[in-house]
């Protein structure tokens, strides 16, 4: 479970909402994260489900960083394709 999304949900559902994107489809994508960072991929049915072990490609449909103590999103090719309200 990635702590780092827990402490940001609120302000991450405020973004998706102000930028009409499908917070639910945020929640339950797999992340990456590291200390400051987390970056949310997507995945499709049984594949991308085991990460590297299948070798699908899971693009990264939002980046989320802190800095400066605030939050950070970049959102990438692939955000409005995926989660487009």
């Amino acid at each position: 479970m990635c702590k780092l999304f827990n402490q940001w949900e609120s302000e991450i559902k405020d973004y998706c909402n102000k930028n009409n994107l499908d917070f639910d489809k945020v929640k339950t994508s797999p992340k990456c994260w590291g200390k400051n960072d987390i970056w949310i991929q997507h995945t499709t049915g049984e594949k991308g489900q085991k990460g590297l072990l299948d070798e699908t490609p899971a693009p990264i449909i939002l980046m989320i960083s802190e800095k400066n103590g605030h939050l950070e999103f970049e959102q990438t090719e692939y955000t409005q394709h995926y989660l487009a309200v």
